[in-house]
């Protein structure tokens, strides 16, 4: 009997968790200060200074009750497209960079969990404690085509929930429990001890 969804989302949760922290942490130490644009801090304080000035005293008025969220919405609509326009590169800056970071997690996450899966040959930690394994022709192009192409690509392609939603419909509903991934590289999840000959 091959593996359901339950015991396949823990131990890919159980298997993510060490590698966010470590692209965490080296994101902290090293990594979040080398991507970073040019003067990104300051214009970042700048961006925070202009945006006192334009908003602080209006909602002061409002959360001391001065004005109610009408007067507030009004007062706000006057001066949202100045404050766009003065801050238009600031926001440019500040949005370059929030695009570096996630280009940085999503594809340092993809490389370690495909080192990972290969130097464990499947047999991940999250699978172990789940005590589930990976089985059929194992080597590291069809690794590659698994966990990169058929599950980071294709989640990356489907904005992420869309993908994981068609995985966890095809897990739940067929009666394989086989995901796309499955079906391409030829590599199923199954119980620890358990081979299937098809």
């Amino acid at each position: 009997m091959r593996v359901g969804v339950f015991k396949r989302i823990v131990s890919f949760v159980f298997d993510a968790m060490p590698i966010i922290l470590i692209a965490t942490a080296l994101f902290t130490l090293f990594i979040g200060d080398l991507i970073k644009p040019d003067n990104y801090d300051a214009v970042y304080d700048e961006y925070q200074t202009i945006r006192g000035e334009y908003f602080d005293d209006l909602e002061e008025r409002y959360r001391n009750e001065e004005i109610t969220l009408d007067q507030y919405q009004i007062e706000y609509d006057l001066i949202i497209d100045d404050f766009n326009i003065e801050t238009e590169d600031h926001i440019l800056i500040i949005y370059t960079y929030f695009i570096y970071v996630i280009v940085y997690y999503v594809l340092s996450f993809i490389l370690v969990y495909f080192v990972y899966v290969v130097l464990t040959k499947g047999r991940t930690l999250g699978r172990r404690i789940m005590k589930i394994q990976l089985t059929g022709n194992l080597s590291v192009w069809r690794l590659f085509l698994r966990e990169v192409l058929w599950k980071s690509g294709y989640w990356i392609i489907t904005f992420g929930i869309g993908g994981i939603l068609l995985d966890i419909a095809m897990i739940s509903f067929s009666k394989r429990k086989m995901t796309l991934r499955d079906l391409v590289s030829g590599i199923y999840v199954t119980y620890e001890g358990v081979e299937y000959p098809f």
